[in-house]
């Protein structure tokens, strides 16, 4: 695994941690959860000191593209092999999509990584 790879992993397993502390009922369980989501996004600071791993802070807007339709979008995390990003329906989105980034009209073709219920992943090509 390189560490863009690593960096990437990080960054879901962040995500997922986040959603499971927030659904935890047990006090216990949830700080447990807040410490392990503080290593985790520590490390992801180390490999982004390093030029390992680019984080868009705050999300930089995109529209993707796919089937003659547009839609918004927000790149949560962006790197040179693909990109985290918030989208409003991620179950509509495809397989394949292209993505234009808002700074500096850069466009990416994209096959889809991984869905969750808030975003998608996607690797560019």
């Amino acid at each position: 695994m390189t560490d863009t790879e690593s960096g990437e992993e990080r960054k879901h397993q962040v995500e997922r941690y986040r959603v499971l502390a927030q659904e935890t009922t047990d006090p216990l369980a949830a700080g447990l959860l807040r410490d392990i989501i503080s290593e985790l996004e520590a490390e992801l600071k180390e490999l982004a000191e390093m030029g390992l791993c680019r984080t868009a802070p705050g999300g930089e807007p995109g529209v993707l593209e796919f089937h003659g339709r547009t839609v918004l979008c927000r790149v949560r995390d962006l790197s040179k092999s693909g990109a985290v990003l918030d989208v409003i329906s991620p179950s509509l989105v495809p397989e394949r999509l292209v993505l234009e980034l808002s700074s500096g009209g850069t466009c990416h073709r994209c096959r889809l990584v991984w869905r969750s219920e808030t975003g998608i992943g996607v690797t560019f090509q």
